[in-house]
């Protein structure tokens, strides 16, 4: 599905990732966005432990924000692929 979204620009995102793991960083993968205020039950879990893929799940804007500056501030998930959850 993401070679849908990305078209050629899949090999870009894949070697940026690549990147940002190796030099020990967190990249975030983030389900469908939408608008809406941080969820209060938010949550973020390793890729490992998360959920399956859900194209229904939403995940607000300022959920994945507060889940990324979280990680800066207090890394649990260093050189991972890390998943904000709103539940």
């Amino acid at each position: 599905m993401l070679a849908t979204v990305l078209g050629d620009r899949l090999a870009d995102k894949i070697e940026a990732d690549n990147l940002v793991l190796a030099a020990g960083g967190t990249v975030f993968h983030a389900g469908v966005l939408d608008d809406g205020a941080e969820s209060p039950r938010r949550r973020t879990a390793g890729l490992d432990g998360g959920p399956l893929f859900d194209l229904g799940a939403k995940v607000s804007r300022e959920t994945v924000a507060a889940a990324m500056l979280d990680e800066a501030e207090k890394p649990r998930f260093p050189g991972a692929v890390a998943l904000p959850l709103a539940q």
